[in-house]
């Protein structure tokens, strides 16, 4: 992809090398090679009945206080989900002070949308996945089954949607093909839905309804701001 910064070559072991301060208090007493021996350790932190690193303040800023209002904040995403890479950070300007900021999709913000569109998808991890790793895995499909979604009662009877249909989950931006579950363990208006799936299994994916919009801050992406209508298929 035309990255040439010598952090995108790191090896797993030169990325741990580089992430963690190990000259750091909390990592006395422990190195790369103590990890590789034992597995885990226990960063020096204190415990949860001493533990105040605020006591005295020390917060990264000017001050040393805490900052409810920063000006001239700019917006960016932090190294670790960057390789630690600086560059080519979004810089767009924040607001000084942190404010609500409404979903772009919901029956508030845009009535048109929610009437084609009514109900908001939550699309939480599967459990027998690795985002979509292992989905083609015969003994991971049995164990976390087919690709299902999950809505009130209130809202498959007004579809006149049975437990076990094949529904059909979608907006203007694609849609997938899962069983429908029945269930009081939803609100209405929501549906939920585990990514993960091939989107070959089920014509589709729940990516395939997801925008491609960021949040407000960090451009991180809106998986849970997305509308979408289900039907049954006959």
């Amino acid at each position: 992809m035309g990255y040439e910064e010598e952090n995108f070559k790191w090896s797993d072991s030169e990325c741990l090398e580089n992430y963690v301060d190990w000259d750091s208090p909390a990592c006395e007493g422990i190195d790369l090679t103590y990890l590789f021996e034992h597995g885990y350790a226990r960063l020096n932190v204190g415990t949860r009945d001493n533990r105040a690193p605020h006591k005295a303040g020390n917060f990264p800023t000017a001050t040393g206080k805490c900052h409810f209002r920063i000006d001239d904040a700019t917006n960016f995403v932090a190294g670790p989900f960057r390789q630690m890479y600086d560059g080519f950070q979004p810089g767009e300007p924040l607001d000084s002070l942190p404010d609500y900021v409404a979903s772009r999709e919901m029956p508030q913000t845009n009535p048109e949308l929610a009437k084609r569109f009514p109900l908001n998808i939550i699309s939480p991890k599967s459990h027998g996945f690795l985002n979509s790793c292992y989905a083609n895995i015969d003994n991971k499909l049995k164990a976390q089954g087919d690709q299902f979604v999950m809505i009130s009662a209130a809202n498959a009877d007004l579809r006149q949607i049975q437990q076990g249909d094949t529904v059909r989950v979608f907006n203007d931006r694609g849609g997938f093909d899962a069983k429908a579950q029945s269930t009081e363990d939803v609100s209405p208006g929501i549906v939920v839905a585990t990514l993960g799936y091939w989107r070959q299994r089920n014509n589709g994916t729940v990516n395939c309804v997801s925008s491609a919009e960021f949040v407000d801050m960090g451009h991180a992406p809106t998986f849970t701001d997305n509308l979408v209508q289900v039907e049954a298929i006959r």
